[in-house]
């Protein structure tokens, strides 16, 4: 199964769904919010098609006919920071933890409203091309942020960050010495729609300190603070 909107559109989602009902559904809400959109059932014709057509952003199903959709997460987050969305029929948050330590960058329960939907998919393009100005190097420390590359250096060495960890980092650094609670750290990273969703942050977190720190468990990057939320200390402590 392929379904594709007109091809004049400049940003192209790739749908990972076996249930041809909701694949369709979701391709014409695409369509309808002005992107182009192509599903599949399988997940290596999902692997195929990231090869083939280079996505923008990847919504993916959990369950499908020859592989689990973690596994093509996985399989993915190897080589690619491609953006991923987990949309999945399981809601238990552990599941949903599970996606997200796997390297997804948000996960949607089924059913969902086609408005958030559309709204988190356009809020994670966004975070994929949003550069701050005027900066163009942020450092703290021994962290070095390079915004027209992208790229991110810790002791000299380069960090692979997903879009998100990147822009958790970007926030986190212009505001270093300062505390962001947790509901402005979702809105200024994920946007409106994810007030109150403080396990995806939690996880996203957690990424990033296994990168950044010497012992995660003591973190002196990322700090936290109990009750209010997460700053960045400008020296070490």
């Amino acid at each position: 199964m392929v379904i594709s909107s007109p091809e004049d559109v400049q940003q192209q989602i790739l749908i990972v769904e076996d249930d041809e009902d909701t694949a369709e559904v979701v391709c014409t809400l695409l369509q309808d919010a002005g992107f182009e959109a192509v599903a599949v059932d399988h997940g290596q014709a999902a692997l195929n098609e990231i090869s083939a057509l280079s996505p923008d952003l990847v919504l993916l199903d959990i369950n499908l006919p020859d592989m689990n959709g973690i596994d093509i997460l996985k399989s993915v987050r190897s080589h690619s920071f491609l953006p991923m969305i987990i949309l999945s029929g399981y809601g238990k948050d552990r599941d949903r933890v599970v996606a997200l330590e796997a390297g997804a960058d948000d996960y949607m329960a089924k059913p969902f409203s086609p408005e958030e939907l559309i709204a988190r998919v356009r809020a994670l393009l966004r975070r994929v091309d949003w550069t701050p100005k005027p900066e163009t190097h942020l450092t703290v420390r021994q962290l070095e942020l390079d915004m027209p590359r992208r790229q991110a250096k810790i002791n000299n060495k380069r960090l692979h960050l997903t879009p998100i960890e990147y822009g958790i980092l970007v926030t986190l650094m212009r505001r270093a010495g300062e505390v962001i609670n947790h509901d402005e750290l979702l809105r200024s990273v994920w946007g409106d729609h994810y007030k109150g969703d403080y396990s995806v942050l939690r996880v996203n977190i957690s990424r990033l300190r296994q990168k950044l720190e010497d012992n995660p468990r003591r973190p002196t990057y990322i700090v936290t603070v109990p009750g209010q939320g997460y700053w960045m200390p400008t020296n070490r402590h």
